[in-house]
């Protein structure tokens, strides 16, 4: 993942991504977050770019990345190009992404499967995750 830093953090919410951005800035830690598989679709690439910009307005935290998952809708993919998403994630064979990478400053990740902690399973363990002292 060239640009981007670990570590990964899958986001679903407003509260995953305020508390993925508290708890890394409280760490000094940098972290990639990485919407809910397939959220470009059922959430919204521009609701997903919003709530980062909001919990970053609100944190001033630095270091952190977001990436939108597009599963594997290249529509989907240029619709998040389209409204500002830079980084977008997207299983897709090599000629797909190539095109996308063309289309944005940003990073297009292809679908293979991430080391990352799932916010879905709360945020007891995050610092520890983040510090490498726990698993996933």
């Amino acid at each position: 993942m060239s640009g981007l830093s670990g570590p990964y953090l899958i986001v679903h919410n407003i509260g995953h991504v305020r508390d993925a951005v508290t708890t890394a800035k409280e760490l000094g830690r940098p972290v990639t977050l990485i919407s809910a598989p397939g959220a470009a679709a059922s959430l919204g690439p521009d609701v997903y770019r919003r709530m980062v910009e909001a919990a970053l307005s609100e944190s001033s935290a630095t270091g952190i990345s977001a990436v939108i998952d597009c599963a594997d809708d290249p529509g989907q993919a240029m619709q998040a190009i389209r409204l500002g998403c830079r980084n977008i994630r997207l299983d897709a064979d090599e000629d797909v992404l190539r095109k996308l990478r063309d289309m944005t400053t940003g990073e297009v990740l292809d679908g293979t499967p991430l080391a990352a902690y799932d916010m879905s399973q709360g945020s007891g363990n995050l610092a520890a995750w983040l510090q490498g002292q726990a698993e996933t």
